[in-house]
Formats: C-alpha cells, structure tokens, sequence
C-alpha cells in the first residue's frame, strides 16, 4: 500500500466508527420514542426529526459521511470494503457491553463467516488495486437504484405485518438489516461517485452538478427510516450486522457496474474473491430468523408503546 492508501485507510476506519457511534446514539433514542412505523411516514418523520437525540446522532452520521467521501477519493472499493467491514467488531462489542446483547452460536457463526469473507476479499486485491475514475451514467445509476427504493418501501411497509397468537415468535431483524443495507449500501455507492467527480471536476460539480449526491442522500433517508424501525423493534447487534454484510457486499459488486473498477485478473484471486461473496451469501441465509423468546427477553427493547400496554 502506498501513502494515500494508508491515509484512505485510515479515513475508511474512521468513517465507519463514526457511523456506528452514531447508529448508538439512533439506538438509545429509539427507546425514548413512540412506536415506529413504515405504514405512517409522516409520524416517523416527525417523531425522527423533532427527537434531539436522535438528530445528534445524524450530525455524527453525517461525519461519517464527509470522512467516508473524502476516503474514497483515496481507494478503490475493492479496497475500501474491508475495512469498512473490520470495524463491525465495534458494534459487536458495544452493542454486549452496553446494552446486554448476545449472540448465540449460530449467530457468531454468522458472522466469523461474513469476517471471512472480508479477508478473502481483502487478500484478492493482489499487490495494488486499481483506482478508475470512471463514473456511470445516469441511466446505468438509476438501473441500480430502483431495485433499492422497491426493496426499502417493501421493508417499511412490510414491516408491520406481524404474526400474531400466544406462540408467535418476533422476527430478529433480519428484514429490516437487509433493507436498510440495500438502501445504504447503494447512498455510499453513490458517494463513490461523488468522491470521483469532486476528484474531476471540483467542489460544485461533486455537490449539485450530478445526480449522484441527490442519490446519495435520498437512499440514506430511506436506509435510517429502516433501520430507526429495525433498532426500535430487534437487537442492534443483528440489524447492523446484516446491515454491513448487505451495504459492503454491494459496494464491490456494483462498484464494477457504476465505475468500472476490475476484477482481479489472476485466476486464483478472483476464484478468491467470487469465494468471498459466496460465503457472505451464506452469513445472510443462515442468520435465524426468529428470536428465542427466552434469549431476547435480556436484550429486547422496550418500546414506549409496549410499556403503556
């Protein structure tokens, strides 16, 4: 790695805690709020953004944001990937501490195979990675970001089909990490694009000349209404956890569509990395999808609605 990868780097690590210490504070403010839900967007937006709390914790998601832009102007994201994957490990370890979560062995299962994954994708970059500065256009972005927003409206207003009945089960959250992740993962995929106009063209260019930072901040809004839900609702550890290995995941396999950043062409490196994928397909299917009710009973979160119940 040369010097503006190890700067990228650092930038890339920072920019991810900082977007976990803000899903923290998104966490605590969920339980201050009324019930949550996709089927009342007005309600949301107005329980969301008149919450102090919860607008403290966009202004650090925000840091995140600009850090991460400025990290992508350094690495590609074949590169990025990993690191921001690594600090999941910090969510992991809060989200225990803090707030009594646990994971049982299925679900660290789990994850070690999406830690994995996020070593082998690592470790196909070969010696050095090619940075493009090649950005799509407005067709082939807008290709990748419908299939978002239907997932992401599917989620909301799924979301409050419930199962009902004396034995029915509440759901771990899964949806709800699947479809802010895809929402996410396709905000930080347009602030890819933004990172390489800026790189281009400048300043004003980046901010308002393209489609891109209104993707980017558009499919943010509909990824942190997902997931305000999934926090009020599951345990954050699983949220965010299949949050991150849909977000990251995306970043490398459309990163080839939106800006055409290569494969690895060494046949073992790119069995390698195809691997990769594979096994982070696998951490997503085999998340349970249920919690057991005498395991989430600890950790389960305690909604103010429920409270007056």
């Amino acid at each position: 790695m040369g010097g503006s990868d190890i700067r990228g780097a650092i930038l890339a690590l920072m920019a991810t805690l900082i977007y976990y210490l803000g899903f923290i504070v998104f966490r605590v403010a969920a339980n201050r709020m009324p019930e949550l839900r996709g089927t009342r967007p007005f309600s949301l937006i107005r329980y969301t953004y008149t919450n102090w709390l919860w607008l403290s914790g966009l202004v650090i998601v925000l840091a995140g944001v600009t850090t991460q832009v400025k990290a992508l102007t350094m690495l590609p994201l074949s590169l990025a990937q990993p690191i921001f994957a690594a600090s999941l490990v910090f969510i992991l370890f809060y989200a225990g501490v803090f707030f009594g979560e646990r994971l049982t062995g299925r679900e660290w299962a789990c994850v070690g195979l999406f830690g994995l994954a996020t070593v082998m994708v690592g470790t196909s970059n070969g010696r050095r990675e090619v940075m493009t500065s090649a950005v799509a256009g407005p067709v082939t972005l807008f290709a990748v970001v419908i299939p978002g927003i239907l997932v992401g409206v599917a989620v909301l207003v799924g979301g409050d089909i419930r199962t009902f009945g004396r034995h029915a089960r509440p759901l771990a959250g899964i949806a709800y990490g699947i479809g802010c992740g895809v929402s996410l993962g396709v905000s930080e995929l347009a602030l890819k694009g933004v990172a390489a106009i800026y790189n281009a063209h400048g300043l004003a260019a980046a901010a308002y000349g393209s489609p891109y930072p209104y993707v980017a901040v558009g499919m943010a809004a509909l990824g942190l209404a997902q997931l305000q839900i999934g926090l009020q609702r599951c345990r954050m550890s699983i949220v965010v956890s299949v949050l991150t290995v849909t977000a990251k995941t995306q970043l490398v396999i459309l990163g080839t569509v939106l800006y055409k950043e290569p494969w690895p062409s060494d046949r073992l490196l790119l069995a390698l990395r195809i691997g990769a994928f594979v096994l982070a397909g696998a951490a997503l299917v085999l998340f349970p999808r249920h919690e057991a009710v005498e395991e989430r009973s600890g950790a389960a979160l305690t909604s103010p609605a429920r409270e007056r119940a």
